[in-house]
């Protein structure tokens, strides 16, 4: 089953590598994306660029703001490199947001971003609804799943994602993603999830 946001390990088999680190970089393949979130140890920002610029198959991201883990007004300025690498490249962005959906909006139309897909969602459904009317997805992953507005949020478009290492247990925590969506849905996730995964995909490589 496929898995939107994982991060590199044993097994990247369906799955969608974010690249974060200078040492994942080998983990680079179609289903990839490539990010850099201030405070982690990341990859030199024109590093990052040049392989944007490289591989039409990239997606930007994960990148974002964080109000636990981050300082917002210090990471702003990576947020908006990278965010102007997903516009003048026309990629998909992936979003990391802890507590700014609205600040990352609010920037978002400012540069006229046009795809993007909130990663491990758990803002509530009136965010999701913004998110929903400017265009861009939401990813849930298990958090996603312990948040209080979970069953209207399984009402819009949406990825699943583990947001882990790829290996055994991961594979395991997607199946049950996809197991607790259909249970709350009754619809046909996996069939729907690989139609979004293609649409993806087909978009940001320029088909």
């Amino acid at each position: 089953m496929f898995d939107f946001h994982a991060h590199p390990g044993t097994d990247d088999k369906d799955a969608f590598i974010t690249i974060l680190q200078e040492r994942e970089l080998d983990h680079i393949s179609k289903t990839s994306s490539i990010g850099l979130l201030p405070w982690l140890e990341g990859i030199e920002k024109e590093r990052i660029e040049a392989l944007i610029k490289e591989n039409n198959l990239l997606m930007v991201g994960e990148f974002g703001l964080d109000r636990i883990r981050g300082d917002v007004k210090r990471d702003t300025d990576a947020f908006l490199f990278m965010a102007e690498l997903a516009h003048d490249y026309d990629r998909w962005a992936v979003v990391h947001s802890v507590r700014c959906n609205q600040l990352i909006i609010k920037h978002f139309k400012k540069l006229k971003i046009k795809k993007a897909i909130f990663h491990s969602f758990t803002g509530s459904y009136e965010e999701a609804k913004e998110i929903e009317r400017c265009g861009y997805l939401i990813s849930l992953s298990p958090r996603s799943f312990r948040t209080r507005d979970i069953g209207r949020l399984l009402q819009f478009d949406f990825l699943l994602e583990s947001d882990m290492e790829t290996g055994g247990e991961q594979k395991k925590v997607i199946e049950n993603l996809y197991q607790m969506a259909y249970e709350r849905t009754g619809r046909c996730v996996v069939e729907r999830l690989e139609m979004m995964k293609r649409m993806i995909w087909k978009d940001n490589s320029c088909v």
